[in-house]
């Protein structure tokens, strides 16, 4: 959006939706204001008092889907972009795929299971054109049977935005997290594998248990609001572990290039920590089948492999040398610059939304 932004050939217009909405998830859309991003309209997607299950997250993108296409016909984008495996980016991709105009999905082509994975696929068949985030996720579209020429590997946009953030000093840290940042402390994201809703509450228990091993503080990161999550929220409220609503990617960033270990299932873990060289505890099977950076070790949710993990990550010098070495897989940081030049030039005409299987 920046780059967009910053482009005399290009505008935009951005929907506000989800839990970016929500109070007792931060209320997030504050940080967009804050930035200074100008806001076309807000959709809510969920009622008040919702609830915490799948019928509740199809609702909600019921919901959204109504009401997105009133926007498009009303806004008459050129292109819609939709990214990575969210409710309404899908809703957002089928609204403007029946309404004959072109989408390009953010980050598609790659595999992590669960619920995620149908919905990135699903985007990626809605989608006319594509920008994934490396070759493994490009050859997938690929064979997915989406156009070649229509492929664009650019990289992972939020290593982008989790690079190019304002300075911020480890007192204002310090004083937004409520730890202090100059010491040693494990960042934690830990979010619901909706596949797995009924182990959800064992899944949390044991990283909390594992948790508790460590002397040093640990830092946790609300998870996002799919089916479930208030059973983490639930966990996570009866200890004594530091915790966050929702943090502004400035201060993120900082937070997460300061961590010690980053433990837990996000896909920070697997995109984004690589590029700050933070070694990182990926638990369970939320993130199956996407590359691995060398900085990650993966466990099962059990108490022991996590604990024996973390240990590592933090003592194991021959593992720490490597992931100061490492490279990340998804990226550079360049994406955006990429993404908007081909939002510049390619050809909006009938042959990019006439959709076909390419053996």
């Amino acid at each position: 959006m920046d780059k967009i932004i910053q482009d005399p050939d290009l505008d935009y217009y951005l929907i506000v939706t989800g839990v970016h909405l929500l109070d007792e998830y931060g209320k997030s859309i504050n940080f967009i204001k804050d930035d200074g991003i100008r806001i076309t309209s807000v959709i809510p997607m969920f009622e008040d008092n919702h609830g915490d299950t799948g019928k509740d997250m199809v609702k909600a993108t019921g919901r959204f889907l109504v009401k997105i296409a009133d926007e498009l016909a009303r806004l008459k984008p050129d292109i819609v972009l939709a990214g990575f495996d969210i409710g309404a980016n899908f809703a957002v991709a089928a609204a403007a795929a029946h309404m004959n105009i072109p989408v390009g999905h953010v980050q598609g082509g790659e595999v992590s299971g669960s619920i995620d994975e149908s919905l990135r696929h699903v985007i990626s068949k809605f989608s006319h054109f594509h920008f994934p985030a490396n070759k493994n996720a490009a050859d997938r579209l690929i064979r997915m049977g989406e156009n070649p020429g229509y492929v664009f590997p650019v990289g992972c946009p939020s290593i982008d935005a989790l690079m190019n953030v304002r300075d911020i000093s480890a007192e204002e840290l310090s004083k937004e997290v409520g730890i202090d940042v100059t010491k040693p402390y494990l960042l934690v994201i830990q979010h619901t594998v909706t596949t797995e809703a009924d182990e959800i509450p064992e899944h949390i228990k044991a990283t909390i248990e594992a948790l508790k091993t460590f002397s040093i503080p640990s830092l946790l990161l609300y998870p996002n609001n799919d089916a479930g999550g208030q059973a983490i929220v639930s966990a996570i409220e009866g200890t004594n572990i530091h915790r966050v609503r929702t943090l502004s990617y400035h201060v993120f960033s900082h937070i997460l290039r300061r961590a010690k270990v980053l433990v837990g299932n996000s896909s920070t873990g697997i995109h984004e920590s690589a590029t700050f060289h933070v070694p990182t505890v990926n638990i369970g099977d939320r993130q199956n089948g996407r590359m691995r950076p060398q900085n990650v070790i993966d466990v099962p949710n059990e108490k022991d492999s996590i604990q024996k993990a973390i240990e590592k990550a933090l003592n194991d010098q021959t593992f720490l040398k490597k992931v100061k070495m490492c490279e990340n897989p998804y990226g550079d940081g360049k994406s955006a610059e990429r993404i908007v030049k081909v939002l510049k030039e390619i050809p909006l005409g009938k042959g990019l939304i006439k959709k076909v299987f390419v053996d």
